[in-house]
């Protein structure tokens, strides 16, 4: 049994991902103790089922807070990738480098600039996407030949990548370097709320502290329930595969498409599924996604594919984060995104004023529980 007096905690966190990790350690830099609760390593994660991008371009287009929300995190990513290398050693390979994408045919190219040119409309000058014909998109991706079919595509500068799982592991030995702890195969199966102070339980025992964050992805509506928010969360499956070392050949990532990493791998995908919890792949979605793949850079096809995999991300009814406190038991906190790696150091840096001290950030006041009570009540 989990023993109460050696995990003290000022804020409890349900939920090991990426959006937990970010939210303990910026609560651990202010000082915070944080423990972070866990469930099996068996549970359904979106932190092994994302490509690791920084993604603003986009990003909101039905949605104006959205993007600004990403753009203010994506602005806030250098400071936050460079203090957690030099906290943890860990470097998680952050580049700002931009973002390409490519279109086959010209209506899905005249329809692709026609996109391009109404975000700009409508975000306005910190909008930053150039369309590019085929030409000036064959020049960008140098040696790697376009599809015969790719009439052109576009380029912005707004979006970046990391590596997911150096980030994630910096992440934790942060939150432990600053006096946190993490438990794992910790499920939470109830939450009671007495005397100031929110106590968790599960088979291995109870903890309790005065403060606590439910950022448990797929578990997140149950648990929220139990502190009076009302949330409704479902699964997306992501589909993608990775390929052997070949030379590093790709200058940028390919949105929807494929990433190289370091190493010389690369990422093709992700699929996005409405399939409930299932989580295998399949091979009509692989096949789907490696024939678009050498549609559009031909050069693929004679790279050998090494592992696929499937994992289910939380998306929240209108597809957009959601950052709410208890009304009926103040100090209990909901996040659940979809953009966990896009928005970790705007979760770093705002998160814990807003926990700790009840200052929530203007950027997050859109995306309370009210708005999606409303759009059900329509």
């Amino acid at each position: 049994m989990t023993n109460g007096n050696r995990h003290k905690a000022d804020v409890l966190i349900v939920g090991g991902g990426v959006v937990g990790a970010s939210i303990a350690y910026g609560l651990a830099t202010e000082g915070a103790r944080v423990g972070i609760l866990d469930a099996e390593d068996s549970d359904f994660s979106a932190s092994r089922g994302n490509f690791g991008m920084i993604s603003i371009s986009n990003k909101g287009f039905n949605n104006l807070a959205y993007f600004q929300l990403s753009f203010a995190s994506s602005r806030m990513w250098p400071e936050f990738a460079n203090t957690l290398r030099e906290k943890t050693g860990i470097d998680p390979a952050f580049d700002l480098k931009g973002k390409i994408y490519i279109s086959v045919g010209d209506p899905e190219f005249a329809a692709h600039a026609e996109k391009v040119a109404e975000y700009a409309r409508r975000v306005g000058a910190d909008y930053r996407h150039d369309i590019l014909n085929r030409t000036d998109l064959q020049h960008m991706l140098g040696k790697v030949q376009l599809g015969e079919r790719v009439a052109g595509g576009s380029f912005s500068p707004l979006d970046g990548i990391a590596e997911p799982l150096k980030l994630y592991s910096g992440l934790l030995n942060a939150v432990l370097l600053h006096g946190g702890w993490l438990l794992r195969d910790h499920r939470v199966a109830r939450i009671l709320h007495q005397n100031g102070l929110f106590t968790v339980e599960g088979q291995w025992g109870t903890l309790s502290a005065p403060r606590l964050v439910i950022a448990a992805g797929l578990g997140t509506p149950d648990l929220a329930s139990q502190v009076g928010i009302p949330v409704k969360v479902r699964p997306q499956r992501g589909q993608m595969m990775v390929t052997e070392r070949v030379e590093q050949s790709f200058p940028y990532p390919v949105s929807g498409l494929l990433r190289q990493n370091p190493e010389g791998t690369i990422m093709i995908g992700v699929s996005t599924e409405e399939v409930g919890y299932g989580d295998r792949t399949t091979v009509p979605v692989l096949k789907s996604l490696a024939m678009k793949a050498v549609e559009r850079l031909p050069d693929l096809g004679s790279v050998q594919i090494n592992r696929c995999w499937a994992a289910l991300r939380p998306r929240t009814e209108d597809g957009y984060p959601v950052y709410q406190e208890s009304l009926e038991f103040p100090g209990a906190f909901v996040i659940t995104c979809h953009s966990g790696i896009t928005l970790a150091a705007l979760h770093k840096r705002l998160l814990p004023q807003w926990i700790l001290g009840g200052r929530k950030d203007a950027l997050l006041e859109p995306f309370g529980v009210g708005r999606l009570q409303i759009a059900s009540a329509a």
